[in-house]
Parts: C-alpha cells; structure tokens; sequence
C-alpha cells in the first residue's frame, strides 16, 4: 500500500475556534487539564475527533498552548488575551497569528495586497507550501477565516503591517491629543483601537494606491456623526506626526 502524502503543518481550526477552546481550557481553572475532559466540553467521546485534534494544532501553532502526556497548559500568551492587565490586546493578537510557519509565509507574500479568492489560495497552498490536495481547501478557508475575524481584509487586501503599526501608534499616543478645536486635552483613560469583523456595506472607503504596490486605504462608518470624524481626524494627525513627522494640516493651508 502506497504511502498516504503528509501536509506540511497549517491551522487546520480559525482563529475563534481557538479563543474559544482556550477559554474552555481556562474554565477548569486548573494548571493543565486533560484532553478528555476538555473534549467533554465539546460533547465528545473521544480525543481523536478530527474538528477536536485541529483545535488543538492550531492553538498550539498560534503560541496559544503547550501539551504534555495527554494534558494542555495555557500559555502567557493565552492567559495575557484571557486576563488583559492592560498590555495591548490587539498587539498579541498579531504576534499570535503570524506564528504558523505557513501564517508567517502568507503575511510576507501578501502583506498590502490582494488576497486570492479561496479557490486559488488553496491551488497556491499545494503548489507553493506542500498543503496535500485533501487539506488545501480546509487551510485556505481557516486562513481567511482567521484574517477576517482579526479584521485584517478589507477589500480583499491583506493589511497585516498597517495592523502592527496602527497598534504600535496606539501603544505610543501621549497623554495629550489635539481636540477639533485645536486645544490640547488630556485623555482621561488609554486609546484603545479595536478591530471588529467588518461589513463593507456600513463603511465609505476609500483606497489610494502608494509606492512599491502598496495600497492605503481609509474606512469610515456611513453612520459617523461629526464627534466621530474630529476623533478620526485627530487621531491621523497623531499618526502622521509620529510616525512621518509630518502634519495633515499643513496641506491644506
């Protein structure tokens, strides 16, 4: 009998499966716990169900848990998303999901481009990154799953790095921030930017193509009332004079 082809390594569950299974896991409040019980929770039998066996692949490949002798161990990383002591949330999320090697492979191919549809990322996966013929459609659909529920397509780009930075500008915003009226204020708690999965319908978007095929691209909710876009200004302005020391406004005077 002829071998059976091995897939190279690939999440085989999304990225709020895994959320999901790690809160599971810390419901038991216990420092390891093992793989029956936590299939119990999900009404199985046994340890080797296919959707239970790719839950814990994938945790593990996001940096999410560890296993040893048939029980699973939270990892910081986990207890840092579970237990948030203000440490930016959205800055694990990122390292979490560029940590499976063929994550890491996809984000540096399509980082500020264009995502292919499903049916030929799955091709590209078993050309490109040794996916078999049987798991290519499986890696493809938990791969854009995962970025879409992380918030990172919009208009079918795959904005990983504007992700990073916009979390990196966030982490560095000074006490003080320009009001729309110009006066400085004090931010009475830390800016928090949270990325929910997003319907393209509610938002005005606008894409404006950049050096080196790079695309920017400016999302506003169709329903934003005029505090909304002082804040949306003044945060722009925040960004753009800490990250490319320039100013919005000295254009347009």
């Amino acid at each position: 009998m002829a071998d059976r082809e091995k897939s190279a390594l690939y999440p085989g569950a999304t990225w709020s499966d895994c959320l999901d299974f790690i809160q599971k896991i810390s419901s038991f409040n216990l420092k390891a716990v093992s793989y029956q019980e936590i299939a119990k929770k999900y009404g199985l039998s046994s340890t080797t169900t296919k959707s239970f066996t790719a839950k814990i692949g994938a945790a593990k490949q996001f940096g999410l848990i560890s296993t040893s002798q048939g029980t699973i161990q939270l990892t910081d990383a986990s207890k840092r998303l579970l237990f948030p002591t203000g440490e930016p949330i959205r800055e694990i999320e990122l390292q979490c999901f560029s940590q499976p090697p063929l994550y890491a492979n996809l984000i540096k191919k399509f980082d500020g481009s264009a995502i292919p549809q499903i049916e030929l990322l799955s091709n590209i996966l078993m050309s490109e990154y040794r996916i078999t013929r049987g798991a290519k459609d499986s890696a493809a659909k938990c791969f854009l799953e995962s970025a879409n529920q992380l918030g990172l397509i919009h208009g079918g780009v795959l904005f990983f790095s504007d992700a990073q930075n916009v979390s990196s500008s966030a982490e560095a915003l000074p006490e003080e921030s320009l009001q729309s009226d110009g006066q400085s204020s004090k931010q009475e708690s830390p800016v928090t930017i949270s990325t929910p999965l997003i319907s393209e319908a509610d938002y005005i978007t606008q894409t404006i193509p950049c050096a080196e095929g790079k695309i920017a691209r400016i999302s506003i909710p169709i329903n934003a009332t005029d505090d909304d876009l002082y804040l949306i200004h003044d945060m722009l302005e925040i960004i753009m004079k800490r990250r490319f020391k320039i100013s919005i406004d000295q254009y347009s005077k």
